[in-house]
């Protein structure tokens, strides 16, 4: 059992951090998944460029903080509270999905991103990278689910004491 717990002002303070954070990362991640959409079904290179540049930069500049700023304060709740990192299944599972919805995307999309752009500055109508629609539809997936293990806090605990 942790020694350190946080102040009822602290929790909520990070509570409101967490969450604002988490709704952020999911809507951006509805708004990746529009936008490949869009790019994917457009025959107008501005269209596909202007899709491409700006989910680049999503990427980088709402995608990564948000996600880590996720992952940061929930990583202090668990540890601040009675909820713990991996005392309870449904908090395990949140911070697996965490990782995995920030690493992944950024290993497979961002890439996929950067040559989706290239290929439409250079004026093909090429289908973009199948991995830029696959890690767009992955993303919301695992974020919403994180979003529903946070409201039903399903499975119990695990067992560990952390």
């Amino acid at each position: 059992m942790s020694d350190v717990r946080l102040s009822r002002d602290n929790r909520r303070r990070l509570l409101t951090a967490h969450i604002a954070a988490s709704v952020g990362w999911l809507g951006v991640a509805y708004a990746m998944l529009v936008m490949t959409i869009t790019a994917d079904r457009s025959a107008d290179l501005a269209t596909r460029q202007g899709a491409y540049a700006l989910m680049s930069t999503l990427d980088l500049a709402a995608v990564l903080p948000l996600g880590l700023l996720a992952l940061a304060t929930g990583v202090i709740l668990g540890v601040g509270t009675h909820w713990g990192l991996v005392k309870h299944w449904w908090v395990a599972v949140k911070l697996f999905l965490n990782l995995a919805a920030l690493v992944i995307p950024m290993l497979t999309r961002h890439p996929a991103l950067a040559d989706a752009l290239a290929a439409a500055r250079a004026g093909l109508l090429t289908d973009p990278a199948r991995q830029v629609l696959d890690a767009s539809i992955a993303s919301v997936v695992v974020l919403t689910t994180a979003t529903v293990l946070s409201v039903y806090k399903p499975w119990g605990r695990t067992g560990a004491p952390i």
